[in-house]
């Protein structure tokens, strides 16, 4: 397991942020995955104007799925710029906008092989701590008419990171990420998703991830039934 760059946080800052209304896509008449009617808020808009930061997220975004989203431990959806290059690729386009993860935050300078579960970030007024990964779930596919990319992201590990907001505040573009702390077990985004990805090979991993005690609720539920071996990922079926 790759335990490389976790000192890597020089001059972090957001590189944009965004927000989005819930929206009705596709074809009702439809039952073609690619085709079919969906309910999502995942297609954000670049924010030119700071935004505040509640304990239930940013001011005008809003959330589908309040079943797998949202709520206060995963309040804020921040996804690191560097991963944009390697996701055009996959993707087979030359240019990804701002916000093509459907995150609120489009961070540069932090990356889920540096940013540790329990970690504090202050960001503008607000300070945030690491709740969980994101779980990749079946709309980014559906976001964009490509049935491999839920799993792929899910594969890769590079899924971006929830925070639970701790103070409330203002957020804007170009602000810096400053770590207030960094403790707890010192698992990085990227080992938690490996870990949840193999649960047999780094059972250790998931143990020690669950003894953090600012882990996001559902999310260490899911580690629990992952060691039982009884984990439900159908919230990435893609077919």
């Amino acid at each position: 397991m790759n335990t490389e760059d976790k000192g890597e946080n020089a001059m972090a800052h957001v590189l944009s942020l965004q927000v989005g209304r819930a929206k009705t896509y596709g074809n009702a008449q439809s039952k073609d995955f690619l085709e079919k009617e969906w309910h999502s808020a995942s297609f954000k808009e670049v924010s030119k104007t700071p935004l505040f930061a509640r304990f239930i997220g940013l001011d005008g975004d809003e959330v589908a799925d309040t079943t797998h989203h949202g709520g206060i431990d995963k309040a804020i959806f921040a996804n690191s710029y560097e991963n944009y290059a390697h996701w055009a690729s996959f993707l087979r386009v030359e240019h990804l906008p701002f916000g093509a993860l459907a995150e609120n935050l489009t961070i540069t300078g932090l990356h889920e092989r540096s940013v540790m579960l329990g970690d504090v970030h202050q960001i503008g007024t607000a300070i945030l701590q690491v709740s969980q990964p994101r779980k990749p779930c079946w709309k980014i596919s559906r976001r964009w008419n490509h049935t491999a990319f839920t799993n792929e992201i899910f594969t890769s590990g590079l899924t971006g990171w929830y925070y639970k907001v701790l103070q409330e505040g203002v957020i804007g573009l170009g602000d810096e990420i400053k770590v207030v702390t960094q403790k707890n077990a010192h698992v990085t985004i990227l080992e938690a998703n490996e870990a949840f990805r193999e649960p047999e090979k780094y059972r250790s991993i998931l143990e020690t991830i669950l003894e953090i005690p600012s882990l996001a609720t559902s999310y260490k539920e899911s580690i629990i039934k992952r060691l039982k071996n009884e984990s439900d990922l159908s919230y990435m079926k893609t077919q």
